[in-house]
């Protein structure tokens, strides 16, 4: 069983959480740390995950009205494949379990560089309890999809979470049915 630490400017660990948020995002997927930093409050939270001493894991959620958007989820390079990132994700299904909780991934796109890499996170998260939403979405040159759990989030509730979210710039993204 993981030991769960909201994260705040009183985490003991806090260079060790960074290091692994900075290693597992690409530069452009990845909110400034000053800023993810300053939003966190009551409906932008970090949490970091530990197996009694060992820190394993970091998720990151955003919470709109009904929604979870759990936008990064990360597990130390040489604890994968150990069924942490799998237990972390049982832990934020069972705390966000009044909310949908939606996530986006990459298309699996055959022809794309990283396919392995796309089918195998696709398959983690629908083993982990998500669903296909049928939708998707095209923003800053990469196509997603929207996978959910604790029920099916359409296109307007998510474009309406990431303008709240990622403010006016979230405009930008196109909506498709997959």
């Amino acid at each position: 069983m993981l030991r769960i630490e909201r994260v705040s400017e009183k985490t003991g660990n806090l260079k060790e959480i960074r290091r692994l948020y900075d290693a597992s995002f690409p530069d452009d997927e990845r909110i400034p740390w000053k800023r993810i930093f300053a939003m966190l409050g009551e409906t932008r939270r970090m949490y970091a995950y530990y197996d009694d001493a060992l820190f394993v894991g970091l998720g990151y959620l955003f919470i709109h009205k009904n929604i979870a958007y759990l936008g990064y989820l990360a597990v130390e390079e040489e604890l994968r494949g150990r069924g942490y990132g799998s237990e972390i994700l049982r832990c934020i299904l069972q705390e966000m379990k009044a909310y949908k909780t939606v996530i986006d991934i990459e298309v699996v796109d055959e022809k794309a560089e990283n396919y392995e890499e796309r089918l195998k996170r696709k398959n983690f998260y629908l083993h982990s309890g998500f669903e296909p939403t049928g939708v998707g979405y095209y923003f800053y040159n990469v196509d997603y999809e929207l996978l959910s759990a604790n029920g099916r989030v359409s296109a307007e509730e998510y474009r309406n979470l990431i303008l709240e979210h990622w403010g006016p710039i979230a405009a930008n993204a196109v909506f498709k049915k997959l």
